[in-house]
């Protein structure tokens, strides 16, 4: 089993790393004279809803593009539930996608993936158009953080520590600004951009 871990975790970090600007800011518009969409998520989950980021006002959300069979994905997604519930009482959303397709892994798969690991948080799925939205290569997992008006807060953060402390720490850093700069008003929110 480690062996195969460690596998997993080579493989992962193998993939292409990203560019300066994919690790700044969402993907650019087609035409220079089109003004850029502002990146949201907007995907169906395993239990049949319908999550979008955009309707989510008044919530900091926390999104993370992962996979099964990503090792690294899997220790930040015990991560996340542990960080579920430190914030259970306050304004902040988590949600996990996977950026498997559905003939590799269909979504019996992904719901037996789901229950092995005990998630709680909602389970989504990407035909790759949302991720591409934050970024041109696939190294996973990927973080995309949306304050409480529903606007994605750049930079993306990619990968995970190989201590759950220090990713934490970075999520606890960007969630406690974004519910900070909500409570202080849009204006204040807006003033920090």
């Amino acid at each position: 089993m480690k062996v195969k871990l460690a596998i997993l975790f080579a493989l992962c970090l193998a993939l292409p790393g990203p560019d300066a600007r994919a690790q700044t800011a969402p993907a650019a518009a087609a035409a220079d004279d089109e003004p850029a969409k502002a990146p949201a998520v907007r995907l169906k989950a395993l239990d049949g809803k319908t999550y979008d980021t955009a309707s989510m006002a008044g919530e900091v959300v926390v999104a993370s593009f992962g996979a099964t069979w990503c090792a690294p994905c899997v220790w930040e997604l015990k991560a996340i539930e542990e960080l579920m519930e430190e914030y259970r009482e306050r304004p902040v959303r988590f949600l996990w996608i996977s950026i498997e397709d559905a003939r590799s892994t269909p979504d019996g798969l992904l719901k037996k993936f789901a229950k092995q690991y005990r998630l709680t948080l909602p389970v989504l799925r990407d035909d790759g158009a949302t991720f591409a939205q934050f970024s041109q290569n696939r190294r996973i997992p990927l973080v995309v953080f949306f304050d409480a008006q529903g606007r994605f807060d750049a930079p993306v953060h990619r990968g995970m520590a190989s201590e759950p402390i220090q990713y934490k720490q970075m999520v606890r850093r960007r969630v406690d600004a974004l519910l900070l700069a909500a409570a202080q008003g849009p204006k204040a929110s807006d003033a920090q951009r």
